[in-house]
């Protein structure tokens, strides 16, 4: 599948109305966007970092379906009069992949988690390939990640031209904030990408960290 996520902040001079208008806008087309095979559009929970005020995720059967629905008048309308218009967004980070490596079975509902990243401090192909492959290992040692999938983006825009998306499904933000933040495989080895004092620097200290409560499968979603 091919799968694209929008981490979407609102204006923060927004009135609680127009907010809840804006909200409810938002909801109403992601709801409708034509060939989209699972949708999530959730607020953010309390605690994110550069995480918006909405996940939207949308997956398509393939990278065309997506670019079909994209260029639909339904979607051009949904651009134009919600997501470009600068006194209702103030800042959209989108990001576009084909599914990646990805492992463990996704809760009946839970808590959805991304992770934007740009690789872009000496992005060797070796270097890259060993960030890719310690950051696939960490649900075998976090027992809290129902399911996980870590994918290379083919299009971004926003504040980074984002290269991965890391994400993972827990049954509760328990499972996120305990047993993931706190494992040691996180901060004394894989954190070493994004230290710019550690000689293995790898990725841009600005990066989105986004999660969500949600009702059913997204990772994993099934037949």
């Amino acid at each position: 599948m091919f799968s694209v996520v929008r981490l979407i902040q609102l204006a923060s001079k927004l009135s609680s109305r127009d907010r809840a208008e804006s909200a409810q806008a938002l909801a109403t087309a992601a709801s409708q966007v034509p060939g989209a095979l699972v949708t999530l559009f959730e607020p953010t929970c309390p605690g994110v970092y550069h995480g918006g005020d909405f996940i939207w995720r949308a997956a398509f059967r393939d990278a065309a379906a997506a670019r079909e629905a994209e260029a639909s008048e339904s979607w051009r309308r949904v651009v134009s009069t919600l997501l470009a218009d600068r006194a209702r967004v103030e800042s959209l980070e989108r990001v576009a992949f084909a599914h990646g490596t990805s492992g463990g079975t996704s809760p009946r509902r839970g808590l959805y988690r991304v992770a934007l990243f740009c690789a872009n401090r000496n992005p060797t192909p070796e270097r890259l390939a060993r960030f890719a492959s310690e950051t696939r290992a960490m649900p075998r040692h976090v027992r809290s990640i129902r399911s996980w999938q870590l994918s290379t983006a083919t299009e971004a825009g926003g504040t980074r031209p984002w290269t991965h998306v890391w994400e993972q499904e827990y049954d509760d933000l328990a499972g996120l904030n305990g047993p993931y933040m706190l494992h040691p495989c996180h901060w004394s080895e894989v954190d070493r990408w994004f230290d710019p004092e550690d000689p293995d620097w790898l990725v841009d200290p600005f990066l989105c960290h986004s999660f969500c409560e949600s009702e059913s499968p997204v990772i994993h979603p099934g037949p």
